[in-house]
């Protein structure tokens, strides 16, 4: 096909076709078409199949579902973060995305988590994020079980982390971690569904035309599990970190449903901030969004523990093995969809992939407290969201593709810094630990090893 042709025939009034002209056009959009079909099951299988890369995977089909849906900016509430990990793939139908690439690593966390307090690897931490190669995504995931590592607040939920992805673009840090809560996932379920059954008048109201099995899938929602660990409800964060300015310009974290997912973003406020003292809905979702981001504290601050990764897999260098782990596309059986994206570009035929393994085995009893690096939040402005392609500025006055920087500021951000401690424990400490909290004498904050 002559590049442009379709793209040309697309533009022409569909009544100026005469019947060889329109079953050209049928055909050819039948196979590009297919061409962008082949390309998204490549991407979709082309990864390791960890928490994390799945995790990006998800974002980029539903971006692309909407996308090529006609919707301009697609899945609003996550797209000025996720947008980071994706590329535009051009199209004479319609341009959508494909991942950028990527590299893998594996790593203990409790090794990490040990060895993540030496003042070697914090002074680095930051130089080792500035110097990652720019537009590469770099997966970190946790080898063993996710339970090898529980984080948890006096009084608040145990939350686990399985993953961790990072792409540098200019002085922007694009990141997001998978992970959970761990708790009973069947009474959350129940929990929910029992809330809603309350709504369900509200919910058919404001969706007059919906089918009825929409309706029932809104009210009976079932919370995702994370892979590997049924104890466990997918959870996560995402955010845009500035390396300049040292401070998080996109804070959001999420729950996940098995058909849908709750979003939380400290871009509410701003987005609605023309309706906030007007509009009571508009005040509500604003209130909740930012309500659930200080309660999620932790979520950040596990993230900006593990920021140390690049610098920690540096300085363990001569310790890392190259393992190979092959994808679902190296599956013979694979299926339709694996027939599909053999079919794409040579350069997304990924079979195989190296993974940068870090593996120690924890010996003995360790014990840490530190604090956790926790950098400032932007609060004198925030990103606003432009059509794919477009240029904005940022915050300097240099030029950005896809946003543009708008100076505000936002009222809830500048609260006083967290200042408390972290403590990371090895089983046994987590023991003695139990034992003084039936003594009356449990620490305030703490990270345990279970």
């Amino acid at each position: 096909m002559v590049k442009g042709r379709l793209k040309n025939l697309l533009e022409r009034d569909p009544g100026s076709f005469d019947r060889a002209s329109r079953r050209n056009a049928q055909r050819y959009v039948k196979d590009e078409a297919q061409r962008i079909d082949n390309i998204r099951s490549a991407d979709q299988m082309s990864g390791v199949g960890n928490p994390i890369d799945k995790q990006t995977r998800a974002f980029l089909d539903t971006c692309n579902k909407e996308i090529l849906n006609g919707v301009e900016v697609p899945y609003m509430k996550v797209w000025d973060v996720v947008s980071g990990f994706f590329k535009p793939e051009p199209s004479e139908i319609t341009d959508f995305l494909r991942m950028r690439t990527e590299k893998d690593h594996a790593f203990s966390a409790p090794d990490f988590f040990g060895y993540a307090t030496d003042p070697a690897i914090r002074e680095h931490a930051l130089e080792k994020l500035v110097d990652l190669p720019e537009g590469i995504i770099h997966n970190y995931s946790v080898t063993g079980g996710v339970r090898d590592i529980v984080f948890q607040e006096e009084g608040g939920e145990p939350v686990v982390l399985s993953g961790l992805a990072l792409v540098r673009m200019g002085e922007l840090l694009y990141w997001q971690t998978a992970g959970g809560i761990v708790t009973d996932v069947s009474a959350v379920t129940a929990e929910r569904r029992a809330t809603l059954s309350g709504e369900e008048a509200r919910i058919r109201s404001v969706n007059p035309s919906a089918p009825e099995w929409v309706i029932q899938d809104a009210l009976n929602p079932t919370a995702a599990t994370l892979s590997g660990d049924t104890g466990v409800w997918r959870a996560g964060a995402l955010g845009l970190f500035n390396l300049r300015t040292l401070k998080h310009e996109i804070r959001m974290t999420t729950r996940e449903w098995e058909k849908s997912q709750a979003v939380f973003s400290d871009q509410f406020e701003q987005k609605l901030a023309d309706r906030y003292d007007t509009d009571e809905s508009a005040r509500a979702v604003v209130d909740r969004a930012i309500a659930q981001i200080e309660k999620d504290h932790l979520f950040f601050e596990i993230a900006e523990t593990v920021f140390a990764l690049p610098a920690y897999f540096s300085a363990r260098v001569q310790f890392v093995r190259d393992l190979p782990a092959r994808t679902a596309l190296g599956d013979p059986n694979g299926g339709v969809a694996r027939k599909h994206a053999l079919k794409a570009p040579l350069d997304m035929r990924v079979l195989n992939r190296n993974v940068a393994t870090l593996d120690f085995e924890s010996r003995g009893e360790t014990s840490h407290t530190y604090a956790p690096p926790r950098f400032r939040v932007e609060v004198d402005g925030f990103w606003r969201r432009l059509p794919i392609g477009a240029e904005g500025k940022d915050a300097d006055g240099r030029p950005t593709q896809g946003k543009t920087w708008v100076q505000s500021h936002a009222r809830w951000k500048d609260k006083p810094e967290r200042s408390g401690v972290i403590h990371v424990k090895t089983p046994i400490g987590a023991a003695i630990e139990r034992g003084r909290k039936l003594a009356g004498k449990d620490s305030a904050f703490r990270i345990s090893v279970t």
